[in-house]
């Protein structure tokens, strides 16, 4: 008696977990290819196949269903940051490697999505508390993305101000390619970013070495 009670928890907990994966799978799915507005609650009870009750049930609020999203948006980021690396890997230099994996991970439309969500949040309260108590997790997950992106260069003194400027430079860049789609301009602008952060490393390499002259501009081993 008590296995068939056990076993019938069992079954019960794993359809509670396989509509909610379905809820959130439709969630995710309309946001990425509908856009914030689209993604109602009824419009994704339709596309999940569940009754009202049942969506209602896992997600009381349309709030807590679209803060609900973020993390399996970042998986995906997270796989398209790696995806573009490898289609990267005829660039020699780390930091222009690191820099287009980022970009083009950032112009793929779960990343999009995501600041969408960002931008309603604004006067969204509800939908901002939400998102500000998973995008700390995300930010953590990106942070990490993109330490493996630079590699080695985690080490170097200058890599945390570079990673933190170079995320705010593609997720701009990202914004843009919405509205323009000059592939060149892009180029250009990637490639001038580069030489920015490679100055900002060298910048602090020098920094690191001791000098070797006195005040007075004699070496001081003289």
């Amino acid at each position: 008696m008590a296995a068939k009670a056990r076993s019938g928890l069992s079954l019960r907990a794993s359809q509670h977990e396989a509509t909610h994966r379905r809820i959130l799978d439709a969630a995710v799915a309309s946001l990425v290819e509908a856009g914030t507005a689209a993604t109602t609650t009824v419009a994704v009870q339709n596309r999940a196949g569940v009754s009202r009750g049942a969506l209602l049930h896992h997600f009381p609020t349309h709030a807590e269903l679209l803060a609900a999203t973020v993390d399996e948006l970042v998986r995906r980021n997270e796989g398209a940051a790696r995806d573009a690396l490898a289609a990267h890997t005829d660039i020699v230099d780390p930091i222009d490697r690191a820099t287009r994996a980022l970009a083009d991970a950032f112009a793929q439309p779960a990343y999009l999505a995501e600041l969408e969500l960002w931008a309603v949040a604004r006067t969204d309260q509800q939908l901002r508390a939400g998102l500000r108590a998973v995008e700390s997790r995300a930010r953590r997950d990106l942070e990490r993305v993109v330490g493996d992106l630079f590699g080695s260069l985690r080490e170097h003194p200058a890599y945390a101000t570079a990673a933190a400027l170079t995320i705010e430079f593609v997720r701009g860049l990202a914004l843009a390619g919405v509205l323009r789609s000059n592939r060149a301009h892009r180029n250009r602008l990637l490639e001038e970013w580069v030489r920015v952060v490679r100055f900002l490393f060298d910048q602090k390499s020098a920094a690191r070495i001791p000098s070797t002259t006195s005040k007075t501009g004699k070496a001081i081993n003289d």
